[in-house]
């Protein structure tokens, strides 16, 4: 490995430094520390203040040795190895101050990328596996496997790290929830996963690690950070005895309507549950039409249909995707109940737009926002305090909670959002087979029911969603510039972008020359990165829609975004470098 070092070593003034020493480039010897003859020190390696090294002992590149650590012969330390303030290392199993015993050196070698936290200590004849976490103040009495995340006296392994030492889900394929990086872990080892063959790619200066992945969705790494947080939560639910409509659902609700910026939160079953709970509150029925996109996931139309009504699609704009309020204003009619926009990928659909061409034809619907892919997106670019949230700018707003939303349970959940108090009333009256109150039924409803649990697992996460989003918009970025500097785009290859400061960056859509996707998809996968599609096949096309007649060729663009559409992963395993690295495929 290259270090772009080529200064000479420093030295300080106060320090010592014996003949015959070896100093790599880079190499800084500070305050009062004393290195002694026949030692080598690697290139770019650090010796903090009050630090010394035995005679002939070697300390590889790049290490950090911070103030008054001792180094004694018969250690070795590896290369990227970070020894913290006062720790200790012994070399002779049973020493006296009367009898040297020099003869009993008990050989100790910290492996590579190692860290030992400050005033633990290494008792003499143990290595330190590479990459393992030895926490500040252990005392370490046997073999630390690499990898190993140890603490205590005796140091006992708690779990294990990644090369960039975050600490690693349970499991035994895991990612580092910063790098991407893929580790095999069993009961008593930890290894990262060799690169394979067929991708091509050499090992890393890590050791043999595959490329960085980018799994279109990796929820492990997400959760990871928050486990302690998310058993806590669970523990709650489990001591209170009650799982269905408690308090962890009133808080939930509480919480998520001043993140929203409306009036009433319910929690529901799922999204699909929440567009239906929505439509019936409004009265929607046999005979009437509600108009949607035909770009979108089946439970939009499926919630319309299975009320009895019929689905009037409008057909969407070429380049955000999303429902074209001119095309809406064409099917417009004196049977349209409501107008059902979906937010798609995380952006607004224009819904004042929406209002002006109902308003020019005379009518005054509902419009239910199908906000499924956009919590926490605004409408427009400039997210200020005044930019209303997806959910607060149509009658009622529709959110899904499943597991791969921006904001996603540990299971199925939803979400219903309005600011008119009896639509409220109504599909909190719904949720519970229309009771009002227990027992007594003056409509009928169904059981839209959000678990406890699900509600205190999702009170866990939703503070963290914003930063989540704005991590998501700056990997969307990265794809975006990568992309340009490439000069893919513009040679029919686009990008819908997701970085915007309003955008909810729920998925990153590229537009690929129609017959190319596959081959992308597939050249992607072999590099180790996800992709999805959304959408492989328009709902006006769909076999359970044959009765409507549908036929192709009835909403051109949204077809062909169907034929063209590949969606990238903006998880954490998204870095500009791997990008760079992978951005040619497309291309």
């Amino acid at each position: 490995m290259k270090s772009g070092l080529t200064s000479g070593p420093f030295v300080h003034p106060t320090a010592v430094v014996d003949e015959g020493v070896e100093l790599g480039a880079g190499v800084k010897v500070w305050h009062f520390a004393h290195v002694s003859a026949g030692a080598s020190i690697g290139e770019g390696t650090s010796l903090g203040q009050g630090s010394f090294v035995g005679r002939g002992v070697r300390v590889g590149a790049r290490v950090k040795v911070q103030n008054h650590v001792s180094i004694y012969e018969g250690v070795s330390v590896e290369d990227d190895v970070f020894l913290g303030p006062s720790c200790v290392f012994t070399n002779v199993s049973c020493p006296r101050a009367f009898d040297a015993r020099m003869d009993e050196l008990a050989p100790t070698r910290i492996g590579r990328g190692a860290t030992v936290g400050a005033n633990a200590t290494i008792i003499c004849g143990h290595d330190v596996g590479a990459y393992a976490f030895v926490g500040a103040g252990a005392v370490v009495t046997k073999d630390v496997p690499p990898h190993a995340l140890v603490v205590g006296n005796p140091a006992k392994r708690i779990g294990w790290v990644s090369r960039l030492g975050r600490r690693l889900p349970d499991g035994e394929e895991v990612a580092c929830p910063e790098s991407g990086e893929r580790y095999r872990v069993d009961r008593e080892s930890c290894e990262a996963i060799a690169a394979s063959p067929e991708s091509g790619s050499a090992p890393t200066s890590a050791g043999a690690l595959a490329p960085a992945p980018m799994p279109f969705v990796d929820l492990r790494a997400l959760h990871a950070p928050l486990e302690d947080e998310l058993r806590a939560a669970f523990d709650r639910v489990l001591r209170s005895g009650t799982f269905v409509l408690g308090g962890e659902v009133a808080a939930f609700e509480k919480e998520a309507a001043q993140f929203l910026g409306v009036e009433h939160a319910i929690g529901v079953s799922s999204g699909s549950d929440a567009l239906l709970v929505s439509l019936m509150a409004l009265g929607i029925g046999p005979g009437d039409e509600v108009v949607t996109t035909p770009f979108s996931f089946f439970a939009t139309v499926g919630a319309i249909l299975r009320l009895g009504a019929r689905p009037v699609f409008a057909d969407i704009d070429p380049e955000t995707l999303l429902i074209d309020p001119a095309q809406v204003e064409k099917v417009l009619s004196d049977r349209t109940r409501a107008i059902l926009p979906v937010h798609l990928f995380g952006r607004c659909c224009d819904v004042p737009a929406l209002r002006a061409a109902a308003k020019r034809r005379g009518l005054a619907v509902p419009i239910v926002e199908d906000a499924a892919q956009a919590f926490g997106a605004r409408l427009g670019e400039a997210q200020s305090a005044g930019a209303p949230s997806a959910g607060a700018l149509g009658e009622v707003g529709c959110f899904s909670l499943f597991p791969t939303k921006t904001l996603g349970a540990l299971g199925d959940g939803g979400l219903v959002t309005t600011n008119d108090a009896t639509l409220a009333t109504a599909i909190r009256r719904l949720r519970v087979h229309g009771a009002a109150p227990r027992y007594h039924h003056e409509t009928l409803g169904g059981n839209f029911r959000l678990d406890e649990l699900q509600a205190a697992l999702l009170r866990v996460k939703l503070p963290h969603l914003p930063g989540w989003i704005e991590a998501r918009r700056a990997a969307a970025k990265i794809w975006a510039e990568e992309l340009e500097r490439a000069g893919v785009l513009g040679r029919g290859v686009s990008l819908v972008r997701a970085d915007g400061d309003g955008h909810g960056a729920a998925q990153l859509a590229l537009l690929l020359p129609e017959g190319e996707r596959d081959r992308v998809r597939e050249a992607l996968r072999r590099e180790g990165i996800g992709t999805e599609v959304y959408y492989p096949e328009p709902l006006h096309l769909q076999p359970a829609l044959a009765s409507h007649q549908g036929r192709e060729g009835d909403f051109p663009r949204a077809e062909e975004a169907c034929r063209r559409v590949l969606c990238l992963p903006l998880g954490a395993g998204v870095t500009r470098g791997r990008v760079r690295e992978v951005v040619g495929v497309v291309g």
